[in-house]
């Protein structure tokens, strides 16, 4: 029996509330259409929470966004502060929808979205973000830190709490360590540094 992809789509727009690094706050509008990425799944939310956090405590300028899907993180990033942002996603159409929606929220300037793999993406950013399945995290594990500044940051979400385990001896092993945890249900987002 022969597998095949269900896609879901989703036509609402989603309002994503933002603190930023000055206290005050922002929203981002964000409609996914054929991509991931409308808001509401816990690692988005994680990730979001991360960056917050991250952008608060931190002079960032580069993101790179791996498997970028509607844009939702690339575009908190730029709303966030970043002038240098590279998403990137392997599917045509779910390229379309995150450079609709960068465009939608005025960052067309500070967002590159590019249709590819890391394999596409020279250059080293200040912070590296892979929202995507454990697996494919892991077999990118080196591109990620090599796209990564030597004070750079490492955000991976899309990782279960009982698979939390294998990304941080992979990450251990390349020679950064875990400095942040965020949980929701099952779900985590880890921040490594080197």
């Amino acid at each position: 029996m022969s597998k095949v992809a269900i896609f879901e789509y989703y036509p609402e727009i989603s309002i994503i509330k933002l603190n930023l690094p000055n206290g005050e706050e922002t929203s981002i509008e964000i409609n996914p259409g054929w991509s991931f990425g409308k808001g509401n799944h816990p690692t988005t939310k994680l990730c979001i929470q991360a960056l917050e956090e991250l952008f608060k405590n931190k002079q960032i300028d580069s993101v790179l966004d791996i498997g970028c899907g509607s844009g939702v993180l690339s575009i908190a990033s730029a709303a966030l502060g970043a002038g240098d942002i590279v998403g990137v996603d392997i599917d045509y159409t779910i390229t379309r929808e995150a450079d609709s929606n960068k465009d939608i929220n005025g960052f067309s300037s500070q967002i590159n979205i590019i249709l590819g793999s890391i394999e596409d993406i020279s250059g080293k950013f200040d912070l590296v973000v892979a929202n995507i399945l454990i697996d494919s995290i892991i077999t990118i594990a080196s591109e990620l830190t090599e796209r990564t500044t030597p004070v750079g940051t490492l955000l991976l979400s899309g990782i279960k709490n009982e698979q939390k385990n294998r990304a941080i001896e992979k990450f251990t092993e390349l020679g950064y360590i875990l400095e942040k945890e965020y949980k929701e249900k099952e779900w985590v987002a880890l921040v490594f540094k080197q």
